[in-house]
């Protein structure tokens, strides 16, 4: 079995070259490990603490309460395995002779697992190695009349992790863990078995008590995820502690360029009420000047003002992932000049030399190292036990040895505290003096849901502030402490919460155009501005909602060029700042644009039709016309400008049309005016005279429709025994046409049909000097023909050709 090596917190690698390579290695496991384990860290710094063999027995020790300033630097520490333990530890028992064991998996990278076990008394050792998706072990020999042993360890690159420790007892009571408390006795179950994650970890119990003041390197190396991971480190550091107004009382500051207070140590008076605050710390971002934080938490933190008790030990815990840009070591001994015992935690990057300058001796127990903001949890349990056992050395110190004595007697806080004249921004705290010759009074307010404490000190002879620049609708907790020349008192506390801020009033919505509307609205008192929000009401995807800010002297906005036909959501805010009031909303719809009237047809006949109609607005930019058959599906458009009469041509004879003409204007298209008509044939009239009639003559007009003749029928290209034919289309919708020769002199008449688009054709295999007569009829869609055109034309004489050939 390999020989397992304490790990002690300031523990070093042996030489440069194995620091940098096992540094590397760490770094790379610690980055793949964040991004694995990130979203588990909150409720995994508490598992996979080292454990010696003594503490596997696992008894409750008296605890100790911390009074102090903390300084955490984080060094790289390759020494402190690189390897991440397993974590919760379960067993459970599923027959007389059968015992499962499980565990959950360390964060970061491993090869396997290796489980050591034994039964007391009388039992041999044995050791089990397992692969890493192997997370539990079936014992099938399990006596229940025997007490197990258990160590589990990960394996990787070599390593094995610190052990993960875990008993059974013989008496059947619950599974106890190194890293967790005594469980109660009973039978082993699934249920009762499982370790609380509120149970894990180690707490302090010594009766002293303690001013801790946290020190938070939040400069731009550390990064967001990562500060994730250090306020979960945080979280677990303050649960190990009794916080209470009359017991231990912790404080935090985050620096990097410039620190600043992110709670006094009179701030919060309950644990939960610490945690919640370490949840939402924020994250400042900066650089790294840890001298001047350090100076900064001595001169603000540990003051009477601040919560610091005369009488009480002082801690500090300073966390940093890199080295400083100033010097630390002045600012870092007037703190210990001043009494107060500085942990310095260093992760990643962090100077180990620095932190070693920087905490109070012994380096063994105040310096710490970790190579990765995943693995600070490891840390965790070494690091309260450390500051336990010091606060409860110096209060023994303090008292003059013996067992601590109670805590001083508090001051009387002032009396009587209220809060009158409550608006949505402010209110105002009155309260009756405290005893005694008070200096100051200093009042701290903070959002109850959570939020940074801020304050205000005034003269010991004022009894009475107006607290401003609040938030509206916001529940405050306010506490006022009697600042005496050496000590303060114990808070006088209360809650009040803000008044919702004044909302602008009888929004109207004026002047409705197909393109502009009005807003009008009410003032309201306080307001800095006014912001209004506008957007289409669509269905399906939103529209863009557009925005408009204007002076607080503003009560009405023209909106325009809106989408004409509209329905339009108006909201109006008032402003106060940066935080505005509740929303006033109102709707209307724009008109729609004014379309062409009037739509009406003339000249009709086969192909063509004129239209007329009327104005729509003197605002038109023009006028579309479409067009289509009635039982048709293609459509064609044309744009005419701002006319009112336009003629269709090409169109096809004895053919229904429905026919759109659309305004045109600049914000778009109006609806269209719509009508139909059809097309006709070519009208032939003639009068016919009735010469017989009696007893007086008469004559009448006849007319009868007609399509349209092939038109300039010509001949060209004529030889002996062929000539071309062509003419021009005398409509847009003829399919056919049809020619006909004959000769004139006498013999059999011939005739060939060509497509409707073809207007030329060559006759051949004709006679020479033979007079021909053709004739060309158009045939239409509608299958009518035209009357028949007529063409007489002459061949060469082949004669003549010959006679002139030899002349």
């Amino acid at each position: 079995m390999k020989q397992e090596t304490p790990i002690g917190p300031t523990a070093s690698l042996n030489s440069e070259t194995d620091r940098s390579a096992k540094l590397a290695e760490a770094r790379t496991g610690g980055q793949e490990a964040t991004a694995v384990g990130l979203q588990s860290k909150r409720r995994e710094f508490i598992s996979g603490l080292p454990c010696s063999g003594v503490r596997m027995q696992f008894s409750v020790r008296p605890s100790l309460c911390l009074l102090g300033c903390v300084l955490i630097t984080l060094l790289p520490n390759s020494a402190q395995g690189q390897v991440s333990s397993p974590r919760r530890f379960r067993v459970k028992i599923l027959s007389p002779t059968k015992l499962d064991v499980s565990w959950k998996e360390p964060k970061g990278e491993f090869e396997s697992f290796k489980v050591t076990y034994r039964m007391n008394p009388g039992g041999s050792q044995k050791v089990v190695e397992l692969s890493k998706q192997k997370t539990n072990l079936l014992i099938e020999d399990f006596d229940s009349t025997k007490e197990y042993v258990f160590k589990i360890t990960a394996v990787g690159g070599g390593q094995e992790s610190k052990p993960l420790h875990g008993k059974l007892k013989a008496q059947r009571s619950v599974v106890e863990s190194t890293q967790s408390q005594r469980g109660q006795s009973g039978t082993v179950t699934q249920e009762n078995n499982e370790i609380s994650e509120d149970m894990e970890g180690f707490m302090c119990k010594t009766p002293a008590i303690a001013d801790i003041v946290i020190l938070v390197d939040g400069s731009w190396s550390i990064g967001r995820i990562n500060f994730r991971l250090v306020r979960t480190f945080l979280e677990n550091l303050v649960r190990a502690f009794s916080v209470d107004f009359d017991k231990t009382r912790i404080g935090l500051a985050q620096y990097s360029g410039d620190p600043r207070i992110e709670w006094h140590l009179n701030t919060h008076s309950s644990k939960e009420a610490v945690i919640d605050a370490v949840k939402n710390l924020p994250y400042k971002g900066g650089n790294t000047l840890t001298g001047l934080a350090l100076t900064f938490i001595l001169e603000n933190s540990f003051k009477p003002e601040s919560g610091s008790r005369p009488g009480v030990p002082k801690i500090g815990i300073l966390i940093t992932d890199g080295k400083s840009q100033d010097d630390v070591i002045p600012p870092a001994q007037s703190l210990k000049d001043a009494g107060i015992e500085l942990f310095a935690i260093g992760v990643k990057n962090a100077d180990e030399n620095e932190l070693k300058a920087i905490a109070s001796p012994p380096e063994e127990t105040h310096v710490y190292n970790v190579a990765d903001f995943s693995v600070m949890s490891d840390i965790v349990e070494g690091l309260t036990k450390g500051v336990c056992d010091r606060v409860d050395q110096l209060d023994k110190q303090i008292k003059g040895g013996g067992e601590p004595a109670p805590p001083p007697t508090s001051l009387a806080p002032p009396r009587d505290l209220v809060i009158s004249e409550i608006t949505a921004r402010s209110f105002r705290l009155t309260w009756t003096h405290a005893t005694g010759q008070v200096e100051k009074y200093r009042v701290v307010y903070y959002p109850a849901s959570g939020g940074r404490p801020e304050e205000k000190v005034v003269q010991g002879t004022d009894n009475s502030v107006e607290l401003n620049y609040l938030n509206s609708l916001t529940e405050y907790q306010v506490a006022v402490f009697a600042i005496y020349r050496s000590s303060a008192s114990e808070a006088l506390r209360g809650s009040a919460t803000t008044l919702a801020l004044p909302t602008v009033n009888n929004l109207e919505l004026l002047d409705i155009t197909h393109s502009t509307m009005r807003v009008v609205w009410r003032a309201a008192a306080g307001a800095t501005g006014y912001m209004i929000l506008y957007a289409p009401l669509t269905e399906g995807e939103s529209a863009d909602e557009k925005e408009v800010k204007v002076a607080d002297s503003v009560n009405e906005v023209e909106l325009e060029g809106l989408t004409p036909d509209t329905e339009y959501t108006v909201t109006v805010y008032a402003m106060y700042g940066e935080e505005a009031s509740d929303p006033m909303t109102s709707q209307e719809t724009t008109l729609p644009l004014i379309p062409a009237r009037n739509l009406r047809f003339s000249e009709v006949d086969h192909s063509s039709a004129r239209l007329t109609w009327e104005s729509a607005s003197r605002l038109v930019r023009g006028y579309r016309i479409m067009y289509v058959k009635t039982n048709g599906v293609q459509t064609t458009e044309v744009d005419v400008g701002k006319v009112t009469t336009y003629t269709l041509r090409n169109l096809t004879s004895l053919t229904e049309y429905t026919v759109g003409v659309f305004a045109v204007y600049d914000e778009g298209e109006a609806e269209a005016v719509t009508e139909s008509f059809t097309t006709s044939r070519d009208r032939f009239c003639f009068v016919i005279l009735k010469i017989f009639s009696s007893p007086s003559n008469h004559s009448c007009v006849s007319c009868i429709e007609v399509v349209p003749d092939p038109l300039d029928l010509r001949s060209s290209d004529i030889t002996t025994e062929s000539f071309r034919v062509s003419w021009r289309h005398p409509a847009t919708d003829v399919i056919l046409y049809r020619i006909t020769w004959t000769p004139t002199d006498g013999g059999d008449s011939k005739d060939f049909m060509v497509d409707g688009n073809v207007n030329t054709y060559v006759i051949r295999g004709l006679s020479p000097d033979s007079e021909y007569e053709v004739l060309v009829a158009a045939i239409y869609a509608n299958e009518r023909e035209s009357d028949e055109v007529i063409l007489v034309e002459t061949t060469e004489n082949n004669y003549h050709c010959h006679n002139y050939h030899n002349t």
